[in-house]
C-alpha cells in the first residue's frame, strides 16, 4: 500500500513539504533535547503551503498513516508525530521527486534545443 501513499504524496508535493517540516523539526528538537518525545505543536504555517490547506493536508497525512495526532487538553491543542511509514516514505520520495525534477530539465532542455534560433535567443533573454 505504500506505492500508493508515494504516488499521492509525488502527486501532491505540498504533502510532502507538510510530512517533511514535521521531520526535519522532530529532528531538530530531538537534538537539542534528548528527552523530547516527537510530538510537536500543530503547524499553522509550512513553506511553500497555503496556510487555508493545511487542515486538510493534516487530514490525508493522518489518513495515509503517515502522521498521527493526539489532543492535549484544551489549552494545549493539537500535537502531531511523523509515524514510522512517514520517516521510510521520506527518503523514497526525496529520492523520487528529485528524479522527476531532472527529468523535467532534460526534458526542459530538449524543447529549447528543438526550438527555432530566434526562439532560442528569446528563452535566453527571459
Amino acid at each position: 500500500m505504500i506505492d500508493f501513499e508515494l504516488e499521492q504524496m509525488l502527486e501532491n508535493p505540498e504533502w510532502s513539504l507538510v510530512l517533511k517540516h514535521y521531520s526535519v523539526l522532530r529532528r531538530e528538537t530531538k537534538e537539542r533535547d534528548p528527552e523530547f518525545d516527537g510530538w510537536i505543536v500543530r503547524q499553522n504555517e509550512v513553506e511553500g503551503v497555503v496556510t487555508e490547506r493545511l487542515p486538510r493536508i493534516h487530514g490525508k497525512l493522518i489518513a495515509f498513516d503517515l502522521l498521527k495526532f493526539q489532543l492535549s487538553g484544551r489549552d494545549s491543542g493539537v500535537f502531531y508525530k511523523v509515524t514510522r511509514t512517514g520517516e521510510n516514505m521520506l527518503p523514497r520520495l526525496e529520492e523520487q521527486l528529485q528524479d522527476l525534477q531532472a527529468q523535467l530539465q532534460v526534458a526542459e532542455e530538449a524543447t529549447e534545443e528543438d526550438a527555432p534560433p530566434e526562439e532560442q535567443e528569446l528563452a535566453r533573454s527571459a
